[in-house]
């Protein structure tokens, strides 16, 4: 098996994973037990704010409320943290010039106060950013999170194309599985690194051209079922105590960053 080929599979393998994952959703958690509408308007209401934010400190601060939801979830922080780990490493790295750009007095070597101040805060909102994000989606099944953004209003079309697309990603990633399996098995002996490269890119594209037929054939039966809307499922919209201290968390977050204490 090369290297190639194991970069994919892999690459597959976790990501359906992903897709496919409705193990913490079901957990007994605070998240979990917050109505899904409630939860996205709060959780988009923190970003917000987070992004508003303009001193390291109150970024802190903001993580540590991540973690606490993370635990009182039933999701672990460790598995978070390695959800979101790439995202703010990759932003630190797009970052880093400017702790010697930015003037200021020295702190070690060319490093300035002021672009030190500047890298934290920018990594640290990121990584609150995408905790957060990583948290709906952690804490709440992909039909509930359809069915919170039908009943925040969000156009029926708009919602019709994220469930198709969810499902073609499942479809196109187990396809990859298949064709990185079926590769593997017709091959007996190693034929080099530049054979391997060759008949890699040829897979791929025989692959891509698999997925956009396939793509092409769902566009057609949506069609011969009269369409890509949803049927409307009904759902318990009732406002909980959980919906009850989570809007006040997130009132409370908003009302100090508009009062200034944040």
């Amino acid at each position: 098996m090369t290297v190639v080929d194991r970069t994919l599979a892999e690459i597959s393998s976790r990501v359906q994973r992903l897709l496919e994952a409705e193990e913490t959703p079901r957990r007994d958690g605070f998240l979990q037990s917050v109505d899904p509408a409630v939860k996205i308007v709060g959780l988009f209401a923190t970003i917000v704010v987070t992004v508003s934010l303009s001193s390291w400190p109150s970024q802190v601060a903001l993580l540590a409320v991540v973690g606490g939801l993370a635990v009182a979830s039933r999701v672990s922080p460790v598995e978070l943290a390695r959800r979101v780990a790439i995202v703010p490493a990759a932003s630190l790295v797009i970052v880093a010039p400017q702790l010697v750009l930015i003037p200021g007095d020295p702190v070690a070597g060319p490093v300035t106060d002021s672009g030190l101040a500047y890298v934290l805060t920018f990594v640290l909102r990121v990584t609150v950013s995408v905790s957060l994000l990583s948290l709906l989606v952690a804490t709440t099944r992909f039909a509930d999170l359809l069915d919170g953004f039908r009943r925040l209003g969000v156009p029926a079309l708009g919602v019709s194309l994220v469930a198709i697309t969810y499902r073609h990603l499942q479809v196109f990633f187990e396809e990859l599985s298949r064709v990185v399996r079926a590769r593997r098995s017709r091959t007996i002996a190693d034929r080099g690194t530049g054979q391997t490269w060759r008949e890699t890119g040829s897979m791929l594209g025989s692959f891509l051209l698999r997925a956009f037929e396939r793509g092409e054939r769902v566009q057609r039966n949506a069609r011969a079922r009269g369409g890509t809307t949803m049927a409307a499922y009904p759902s318990d919209s009732d406002f909980t105590r959980a919906d009850g201290v989570f809007a006040t968390m997130v009132v409370t977050i908003v009302l100090l960053r508009g009062v200034w204490l944040l």
